[in-house]
């Protein structure tokens, strides 16, 4: 009997890997270099490390880029099969199956390197101006101190905007993704320039993101399944390092928008 359950089981695994594989996923994708790009190598690198990890389970993988709110609702309507990456919050997981955290990230501040500054409390901060971008959520701590006016938080529309109004000493301390933060550096910058700011270790938050599936599709858990059998394997096969370690050295970067000087 134990001999049968044992067949039975491995057929069904391998008629749900044969029913899958050569399937194509349709995921809407967005602007968020060096993660995520239309212009970038691969798409950018959470966009390569989704593309890998359905690979390994036989299923190909085709983007469409928009702007994040139609990004957001193609895939929630069903018309495209899913997102990436996104955080969690309780409204999306009504239409959304969520994967394995794809990439977590650390949100720091940024500030000149001529500027003396540490910090290790939320109260260390007293006075100071920090920049922000408008539409951007930085965690409850974030919101506490400013609501409390330990900090006085400045809005611009970018992050670019926010770079340059740090470097004319216009605010004190910018908050961004730390991987993020230097890659705007790295590429709209030139090296004199971005030279002058660096980032403090210690993060604000740290925050995870994810693929999401569409509860509108049929097949969105067994989508979700293999995507994090493949996310897993990328992990064991070290691949998944190699892409996080590639974003570090601006491997994913189109090479004629590379500033060096």
């Amino acid at each position: 009997m134990k001999l049968l359950v044992t067949v039975i089981l491995g057929a069904c695994v391998v008629f749900f890997n044969t029913a899958m594989a050569n399937e194509t996923v349709r995921l809407t994708n967005g602007e968020w270099p060096p993660f995520m790009s239309e212009n970038y190598k691969q798409y950018g690198a959470a966009s390569d490390i989704v593309t890998q990890a359905f690979e390994l389970q036989g299923i190909k993988v085709q983007y469409g880029f928009f702007l994040w709110d139609k990004a957001l609702n193609l895939a929630q309507s069903g018309q495209w099969d899913g997102s990436l990456i996104w955080t969690w919050n309780k409204e999306r997981e009504q239409f959304f199956h969520y994967s394995d955290s794809v990439i977590t990230l650390r949100t720091v501040f940024f500030h000149r390197v001529d500027t003396v500054f540490d910090w290790n409390d939320w109260s260390d901060l007293q006075g100071k101006k920090v920049g922000a971008t408008k539409g951007y959520y930085y965690g409850e701590n974030f919101k506490k101190a400013e609501e409390a006016k330990i900090i006085t938080v400045i809005r611009q529309p970018t992050d670019i905007a926010n770079f340059k109004k740090l470097l004319l000493r216009k605010i004190d301390l910018f908050v961004i993704d730390t991987e993020i933060g230097y890659e705007i550096l790295n590429m709209n910058f030139p090296t004199g320039i971005k030279n002058l700011i660096t980032s403090h270790p210690l993060a604000i938050r740290e925050t995870s993101f994810h693929l999401l599936i569409s509860k509108k599709i049929n097949r969105g858990t067994d989508l979700i399944s293999a995507f994090n059998t493949g996310l897993n394997e990328l992990k064991k096969n070290g691949l998944y390092e190699q892409i996080l370690d590639n974003v570090i050295m601006g491997t994913y970067r189109p090479a004629s928008n590379n500033r060096s000087n």
